[in-house]
């Protein structure tokens, strides 16, 4: 028995000692106050977990409880994108400080003076590890100093500049050093060089490498917690090394994150406006998509979606429960089942990965209130037409594969120089790509008319979509029953899914532009909105998928007869049993032996 328990909890080893939680989400929506969870003394699980729990999750929630009570709390370290941030500035020279803080380019800069100031006030730490500062190779005797420089004097620092610059400014110098960052790898350069692309990332990965050796040195479990991730190619960068790495979105309505910002940061409406246009632009092209925050993103590509409720700022019950859970399960994969809303919202993830649209796939799913599945969707051109993925403006400029395209395409001259104008020497400059040369019909013909209008796309959207088959395969009754989508439901959808009847609309994107106040706040028999939680993707499988049957693993740990007969015996006792069998076997064929060599004389 104790061999195979052991053998168990070696399984379960790599996922229990390293596991990296990186968080994104707007701010107000709670990542800190998750930080600060994770990376606490205690991790206090509420008995009864949190309002809206059916009795299977109420159940679950208790075996989560169980288990994590029963495992000794390790606190996470903490890595905060602020002090990435703190580290590149203490890279600069006192002169490229102060030019950056006291630049013209800030809306409110610091005086060359105050500059100089903040500068002095960091010079002691920076020349207390100048080493730990300039290299990132480190020896294992050198593993103390770097971490304490890293993990205790960034963060001290970082709080003295927050201190002396106050909230505003704070986040003005350092969402712009930040961009620096990503563009060019120097927080006062904002000149896009490719080969620092993955400057941020690859400084993550070097501190995830430190507290890992920490952790080892330390004997203990190492958990990291990153707050917070802001650009989606830092979280695919970590996704790609490492297993145990899982992107949470912390969401909360736009009512509440606007109640915390006012209520709590104490920030005006004019500064909230301008972190919201930082956080969520509208548009983002070229290489800003590398270098700018891009939260939508994020939230997109997660692996685990938490709604914080935000109904008391003490207790935080919901919070809690789902950090409880899905901590429990990143170190012990399958203890329990998905709930019906994952499973679900499962569905439409993977069904978005047919779309062929090349702006942004949707997947929707259409459900009784049971949560039976009634259709799937996702955005994508209709039946019998070809989705844009698929077509190339090469051929449409050569008149080849003709088929592919409308006659509006083929036959109007407008249209046509539009798109020749775009693309013309594009694809002649590139003649040797392996790339196909796809197009938005939309965006060409929005160039055109000077307008932004929705109706050119040539795509369904996803939730209509999965009403049409519906209707399309015979009909079945919707009223009452819920939406699930990947995105959040546009006017025109929330409109038809007001008409259908739904009781519920879950969804990921918890800024739903102005569907949700325009269309879905008025009249009678509104849809309730319901921000979703859950893992979806890749972290779905592997947090639910077990390393073995549940009933081989209890067999294995506790040495328990077999569950098909309780009478037969337990493996560990027919072990014993089979081994003095074999005993008793081979001395018994000893004497035989012995006796055939007297009776045929060859013994004395």
């Amino acid at each position: 028995m104790q061999e195979t328990s052991s053998a168990i909890n070696s399984v379960y080893e790599d996922t229990k000692d390293f596991l990296i939680i990186g968080l994104t989400g707007r701010t107000g929506s709670g990542c800190t106050t998750t930080a600060q969870k994770l990376c606490g003394d205690e991790f206090n699980i509420p008995t009864d977990g949190y309002d809206g729990l059916t009795r299977n999750e109420l159940k679950k929630h208790q075996i989560i409880k169980k288990y994590l009570d029963g495992v000794d709390w390790i606190p996470f370290y903490k890595i905060e994108a602020s002090g990435l941030i703190t580290y590149q500035l203490l890279q600069l020279s006192k002169s490229e400080f102060i030019a950056y803080f006291s630049s013209q380019t800030f809306g409110n800069p610091l005086s060359q003076k105050e500059a100089s100031n903040l500068f002095s006030a960091l010079e002691s730490i920076r020349k207390k590890n100048l080493t730990a500062r300039n290299k990132h190779h480190i020896q294992e005797h050198e593993i103390d100093t770097f971490f304490d420089f890293h993990f205790i004097d960034i963060p001290e620092l970082t709080k003295i500049i927050h201190s002396r610059l106050g909230k505003a400014k704070f986040t003005q110098f350092y969402q712009r050093a930040g961009d620096n960052v990503r563009a060019s790898g120097r927080a006062n350069d904002q000149n896009f060089n490719p080969e620092q692309l993955f400057n941020f990332p690859k400084h993550l990965n070097f501190l995830i490498k430190l507290a890992h050796k920490k952790a080892r040195t330390n004997n203990v479990p190492c958990r990291i917690v990153i707050d917070a991730i802001r650009n989606p190619y830092e979280a695919f960068y970590l996704k790609r090394r490492y297993a145990n790495f899982y992107l949470v979105s912390i969401n909360t309505t736009n009512t509440e994150r606007l109640r915390s910002l006012r209520e709590y940061r104490k920030l005006t409406d004019d500064e909230i406006k301008t972190l919201d246009n930082k956080e969520y632009p509208e548009k983002i092209s070229g290489a800003k998509k590398f270098v700018v925050q891009n939260i939508q993103e994020c939230i997109e590509v997660s692996d685990i979606h938490i709604h914080n409720s935000k109904i008391s700022e003490y207790t935080q019950n919901d919070l809690v429960s789902q950090l409880a859970w899905y901590v429990t399960l990143m170190m012990h994969p399958g203890l329990v089942m998905p709930t019906s809303i994952e499973n679900c919202m499962q569905i439409a993830y993977t069904a978005k990965q047919s779309s062929g649209c090349i702006s942004r796939q949707v997947g929707a799913v259409v459900t009784d209130e049971s949560y039976s599945v009634k259709a799937i969707g996702w955005n994508s051109t209709p039946q019998g037409q070809l989705p844009c993925l698929l077509r190339s403006a090469e051929d449409l400029i050569h008149d080849r594969n003709k088929s592919d395209f409308s006659e509006y395409e083929l036959t109007n001259p407008t249209f046509r120089k539009a798109l020749a104008s775009k693309y013309s020497n594009l694809i002649a400059t590139n003649k040797s790509s392996n790339r196909n040369f796809s197009f938005c019909f939309k965006s060409i013909q929005n160039e055109i008319e000077g307008e932004k209008n929705q109706v050119h796309t040539r795509a369904l959207h996803a939730e209509e979509n999965a009403f049409l088959q519906i209707s399309k395969h015979g009909g079945q009754k919707l009223l009452g029953g819920v939406l699930f989508t990947t995105a959040s439901p546009c006017e025109l959808c929330a409109k038809k899914a007001y008409q259908l009847g739904f009781k519920k609309i879950i969804y990921i994107d918890p800024y739903p532009g102005i569907a949700t106040q325009h269309i879905l706040s008025a009249g009678k028999n509104k849809p309730e909105l319901e921000l979703f939680r859950g893992a979806v993707g890749r972290a779905f499988y592997q947090l639910y998928q077990p390393l073995m049957p549940y009933k081989d693993e209890m067999e294995l740990i506790f040495d328990i007869p077999s569950f098909e007969n309780p009478e037969k015996p337990s493996k560990s006792i027919l072990k014993k049993e089979n081994a003095a069998l074999l005993e008793a076997n081979k001395t018994l064929q000893m004497e035989i032996d012995s006796l055939r060599l007297i009776v045929s004389g060859r013994q004395p």
